[in-house]
């Protein structure tokens, strides 16, 4: 009891109480004491002497702490990611539950967003409408007044060719007579231009100096017919002016009013573009938000029957943690001590052991499997492969050679051990002696 409390008072890994702590400590002296007292009895009873040592104790003392820290590791591990699983489901379970209630709120929200862009599309419907009929009203003033300004345009163009043409005269009369000659006068001096002789050579040739009379004569005259076709194109370009004048003041107002309709028109569509963003990004809200649902339920769904298998596997990894303390105690005491024993033996020392244990009030798996403490279905698969027999007594001695801290006697009759063994080592290259001695009842052989 003071060794084992010697060696387990620092080891820090055991998760248990001081006094569970304790009574391994004590547990432990006990079943070195028990396996002493079970090999003068198995001498008895088969002739086969085995012992227990100060050795056997450490070497059970130090396989305890070993196993028991990678056992509690091993569980751990798979204990934490079982609670990982399980806090996972439970987020989503939680997440679809508060996704379900903002859910309610932004479909609230978006039937009202719905609701207030449906009145102000009608708004910018209507507005539309009066300004388009602006519209059409300002661009049959347009229209009206652009032919006014083409007609006018024609008429100047042509009043200003013919003024372009009467300009040589214009200038000739402009500084006498102006626009002050009569129909009446040009009607008398017509016969006279048409007179062969009335022209400025002759009149030079017998007026002399006054032969100029004669140029401004016909000047006037060269004038008064083209100022009479100018006249009216004066007139009607001072009409179609005036018409101008009205038409572009008609536009001015019309295109005001079109400009105010559209201001009108750009504000309600501003209103209507923000609540269609409004409404757009409540959609897109809501829809992200059914999306994380469905991906919640679908996680929910396909992990609902793992739920309760995890809850179960949970509680069991922390059952199997509490028991562990003991479970560890039984395996190692059987990997330290059962070697030598044959079935009987060994069946018997693990139901003494479980008794002593109760007794200290030790935790313990009730229906505790040695081997699957030990070793792992893969392992035990393998060495069948190997050719070892697949029964318990095989298997149990498979886990004393490979795990035990020192090295086991086989007891090999049938030569199987041997033959597991070479197989199993034959990638390290198993180097074997053997020195037979034959006897009835004997055979050895060494194996390094």
């Amino acid at each position: 009891i003071a060794v084992s409390h010697h060696f387990l008072s620092q080891y820090q890994d055991l998760r248990c109480s001081e006094d569970v702590k304790q009574s391994i400590v004590v547990t432990m002296g006990t079943f070195q004491d028990l396996v002493a007292e079970k090999c003068g009895e198995y001498f008895e009873r088969f002739r086969r002497l085995t012992f227990v040592t100060p050795k056997s104790y450490l070497s059970f003392i130090d396989s305890y702490k070993l196993v028991y820290t990678e056992k509690i590791a091993h569980v751990g591990t798979l204990a934490e990611r079982m609670q990982t699983g399980l806090c996972k489901l439970m987020e989503a379970e939680q997440s679809v539950s508060q996704l379900s209630e903002e859910l309610l709120v932004k479909e609230k929200e978006l039937a009202v967003a719905s609701q207030r862009a449906d009145q102000v599309l009608q708004e910018v419907t209507a507005k539309a409408q009066a300004a388009e009929k602006v519209k059409q009203q300002v661009q049959k003033v347009k229209d009206k007044a652009q032919l006014i300004v083409d007609e006018i345009e024609a008429d100047k163009m042509a009043a200003e060719s013919k003024l372009e043409a009467a300009k040589p005269a214009l200038q000739a009369a402009e500084a006498a007579l102006q626009d002050s000659i009569t129909e009446e006068v040009v009607e008398l001096l017509a016969p006279y231009l048409h007179m062969d002789d009335y022209n400025m050579e002759t009149a030079k040739r017998i007026c002399g100096n006054v032969a100029g009379l004669c140029s401004w004569a016909q000047a006037m005259v060269d004038f008064f017919s083209i100022n009479k076709e100018v006249l009216p194109l004066k007139a009607n370009l001072a009409m179609q002016e005036a018409r101008l004048l009205v038409a572009q003041a008609e536009l001015t107002k019309a295109q005001e009013q079109l400009d105010a309709k559209q201001l009108e028109l750009d504000a309600v569509q501003a209103l209507y573009d923000a609540a269609m963003k409004e409404k757009q990004d409540l959609e897109d809200d809501a829809q992200s938000c059914r999306r994380k649902m469905a991906n919640a339920r679908a996680l929910i769904d396909g992990l609902g029957g793992e739920k309760v298998r995890w809850t179960d596997s949970s509680a069991g990894f922390q059952t199997q943690i509490k028991h562990l303390v003991g479970d560890v105690l039984l395996a190692t005491g059987f990997l330290s001590y059962a070697g030598p024993f044959n079935q009987e033996y060994r069946s018997l020392l693990l139901t003494l052991w479980r008794k002593e244990m109760e007794e200290k009030l030790l935790p313990f798996s009730p229906e505790l499997n040695v081997i699957g403490l030990l070793v792992d279905n893969a392992t035990v698969s393998e060495w069948n492969l190997q050719g070892l027999p697949s029964d318990d007594l095989s298997i149990q001695n498979g886990i004393v050679v490979t795990k035990a801290s020192r090295y086991p006697l086989l007891i090999d009759p049938q030569g199987q051990g041997k033959t597991w063994i070479q197989n199993r080592e034959r990638d390290q290259q198993l180097q074997v002696r053997a020195s037979a001695r034959d006897s009835k009842s004997e055979r050895f052989a060494d194996c390094s």
